[in-house]
């Protein structure tokens, strides 16, 4: 019997979309998993279209164009693979008789015990042989679900706490991929424009190791909103202490510009001789 991937489709059949395509569709979507598992990975064509594209765009790695690519990602990572792929939660949110469009979430478990969850947003194209997935867009649930639409306020406030807890990671989660993060304020030696979450991660998590500051906490002075639901400008100080001259209190001022629960643009207007004498005259 052939499976429910492989299942032909009679030219019928394609007419219209039927119960048995929704069954069809779905026990594709749960066979990634078994087959990810059971690393029978030469099977991937029973899933993926061969001109699929896999949009990895969320974790930084672009896209995987074609069957092979895949394969080849998924070898490369080696033990760092989940041992347990499980697939839920897949929901058919648009079908006709060439194309269907699914929803569904990941939890992969690592061999340590660690877990992580991710939503896959699928375009499936039916074929000669059954539905394949023809695009896959894979995006990391890095916050709860009061954060993952949170506006400019409570983006505003996990920024805060990355910068005081100086985590290189809930920072990477608070901006998007394609991030700016500008300072109109600027000197000799330091940037005006900071383009890519990886750029502005980089740049801030090397300062903390370079520079004398902690912060400690953050003043809000005013918060003003604006014409765009998602931009805030914040009048705010840094409280901290600095190894070398002792407790210090930064005034600026943020212009903050935030979709889907992340920071897109960060106008950054730093006190530069404030910042300069917390240092010790250090630029």
């Amino acid at each position: 019997m052939a499976t429910p991937a492989r299942r032909a489709i009679s030219s019928r059949e394609a007419s219209t979309p039927t119960d048995q395509d929704r069954t069809d569709i779905t026990d594709l979507i749960h066979l990634h998993g078994h087959l990810t598992d059971d690393g029978e990975l030469d099977r991937a064509d029973e899933l993926f279209a061969p001109d699929v594209i896999y949009d990895l765009a969320d974790f930084g790695l672009g896209s995987l164009h074609g069957i092979a690519a895949i394969r080849t990602a998924a070898l490369a990572l080696g033990d760092a693979n989940p041992v347990g792929h499980h697939v839920t939660n897949i929901v058919i949110t648009q079908i006709d008789d060439r194309s269907a469009r699914v929803r569904s979430k990941g939890i992969g478990v690592k061999a340590d015990g660690t877990a992580g969850s991710v939503v896959y947003d699928d375009v499936l194209t039916r074929r000669p042989d059954g539905w394949r997935i023809s695009h896959r867009r894979v995006t990391a649930r890095r916050a709860a679900l009061d954060e993952q639409d949170a506006g400019p306020r409570a983006v505003l406030e996990r920024w805060r706490r990355a910068a005081v807890a100086q985590s290189a990671d809930d920072l990477r989660d608070v901006y998007a991929l394609d991030a700016v993060h500008e300072f109109p304020f600027t000197g000799p030696g330091l940037p005006s424009r900071l383009a890519g979450r990886d750029e502005i991660v980089n740049w801030i998590t090397a300062g903390w190791q370079r520079h004398p500051l902690k912060y400690e906490r953050y003043r809000t002075l005013a918060i003003h909103d604006t014409d765009d639901p998602g931009t805030i400008v914040v009048e705010q100080e840094a409280v901290g202490t600095s190894a070398t001259t002792g407790e210090f209190a930064l005034p600026n001022l943020l212009v903050l510009t935030v979709q889907h629960g992340r920071i897109t643009r960060l106008r950054d207007y730093v006190n530069l001789p404030a910042a300069a004498a917390a240092m010790g005259g250090e630029s």
